[in-house]
């Protein structure tokens, strides 16, 4: 065990948990930071980097679902996993709804080419839930903290569709002969005959990208724009893609690319969190800086200094 691992594990033993959102103690995760990680499903709209990519999540990273991600994702939590499962398999569950069992396949088109009322992807077939590729150093570790999510992605996936089959089993107007359910549903020929959790992705040795840490968006959107190797035969297949976090879109973009060079339909993308769109504190205009009147100048707030400030 590393040995920050191995100091937040003697740490846990020593002192009372704290929720790793707010730091309440005797907690984990108190509700209310809990109720953070399973809020809907909401549209990810300003990472253009992902192109046509469609990607949902159930949180914002910001505030307590910042910590509480770190946390998880680099081992100093591990108490969190379990509540982190939890959290992707409610959203596998609820993607599934919107995306697979919806009349309109929750059409909500990104490219405006697929109408409302279409089925989403290919008849039939598996769908293979595929994480973003972890780099080396964390393979080692053994921290796939990513292909865990995936797991538990598809387990909701999973764990919708058989609820929708029970109820078509039992529901009125279901037609063995034609495969079509009862009003409301998808027809069985339109949904996935498997969901499976497929780690196929690799990053590439040979153009090693640096840690995002510190990096501008700009940065980081160069970082990970490298296509990832696929690993297996996926054309043909259904794909959802899953990761933690999004800030650029620039590795799921990559990684549908990839995906879709070798024949992968890519339904869409589904992350814990997703950074909020970036803000500009300080605008700045043309020329520079702007200096503000004296104070008791004609024109001037009071109170307002007479330096020139940079925004």
């Amino acid at each position: 065990m590393p040995p920050d691992q191995l100091l937040s594990a003697v740490a846990r033993l020593v002192l009372p948990a704290s929720c790793a959102g707010c730091g309440r103690w005797e907690t984990t995760l108190c509700e209310d930071c809990a109720a953070l990680l399973t809020g809907p499903l909401e549209r990810v709209e300003h990472v253009r980097a992902v192109e046509d990519l469609e990607v949902a999540a159930p949180a914002r990273y910001s505030g307590p679902v910042r910590p509480i991600v770190l946390g998880w994702k680099n081992g100093a939590r591990e108490d969190l996993d379990a509540v982190v499962a939890e959290a992707g398999r409610r959203a596998g569950a609820a993607w599934a709804q919107d995306r697979l069992l919806a009349p309109d396949g929750g059409a909500r088109p990104a490219s405006g080419d697929r109408p409302a009322g279409t089925a989403v992807g290919s008849p039939g077939g598996p769908l293979l839930v595929v994480p973003a590729p972890s780099g080396v150093g964390r393979r080692l570790r053994g921290r796939l903290v990513v292909a865990r999510l995936a797991d538990d992605v598809a387990r909701g996936v999973a764990e919708a569709l058989r609820g929708s089959a029970a109820g078509r089993a039992t529901g009125p107007g279901d037609s063995a002969a034609t495969g079509a359910g009862p009003e409301g549903q998808r027809p069985r020929a339109t949904l996935p005959t498997a969901v499976l959790s497929a780690d196929v992705l690799r990053r590439d040795r040979r153009r090693a990208s640096t840690h995002q840490a510190g990096l501008s968006a700009r940065g980081r959107r160069s970082n990970r724009a490298r296509e990832p190797r696929v690993l297996a035969d996926v054309a043909g297949a259904r794909v959802l893609l899953v990761d933690d976090v999004v800030t650029t879109g620039a590795t799921l973009g990559a990684c549908a690319r990839a995906l879709r060079a070798v024949g992968a339909e890519v339904l869409g993308a589904l992350v814990l969190a997703a950074a909020p769109p970036p803000t500009t504190a300080h605008p700045r205009v043309p020329g520079g800086g702007v200096r503000r009147p004296a104070p008791g100048a004609e024109g001037a707030p009071a109170g307002a200094p007479g330096t020139d400030e940079h925004r």
